[in-house]
């Protein structure tokens, strides 16, 4: 029964966008989790459910603590970085914006995350995080909003 939630773990992590290895890891942490949870587990219909909700959770948390610092430079605007105080500029642009990004709620900054760095489709996002499409749209809008707001303020400042 082990290899069977194992398994199923793994598929799971898998469908979140992380890789093998990366699914590997987090298949042994639910199964420590749910190991420390044996005794209140009541039945096989109980221990797979268990296992999706605690897969999921880890992923979550992973994707929290993991800070994915892709190549975003295309959707920032433009900077010529000839000079060092453009450089400057940029890097300190930069190091606000994934601030104010990892300052969003939790799942508004995780759809925005997998849309705008990860370019990750709508349908597809939605699958993983197990809600609705239109769901993902209105987070996803929700966050832009949010941070063009805080853009806004920043440059009236």
């Amino acid at each position: 029964m082990a290899n069977e939630i194992r398994t199923k773990a793994v598929s799971i992590a898998e469908r979140f966008g992380f890789a093998q290895d990366d699914a590997e890891d987090i298949a042994q942490d639910v199964m420590l989790r749910l190991w420390s949870l044996h005794e209140q587990i009541s039945d096989a219909a109980h221990l797979k459910a268990s296992v999706a909700i605690t897969t999921k959770c880890v992923c979550i948390d992973k994707w929290r603590t993991a800070r994915h610092h892709a190549d975003i430079g295309y959707t920032l605007p433009l900077v010529d970085e000839d000079t060092l105080h453009d450089r400057l500029e940029y890097a300190e642009l930069e190091r606000w914006l994934y601030k104010q990004i990892d300052a969003l709620p939790s799942t508004s900054g995780i759809v925005l995350r997998m849309r705008q760095l990860e370019h990750r489709e709508l349908s597809e996002i939605a699958e993983i995080l197990g809600i609705q499409q239109t769901s993902v749209s209105t987070l996803l809008s929700r966050a832009r909003n949010e941070l063009l707001n805080k853009l806004k303020r920043r440059n009236q400042q």
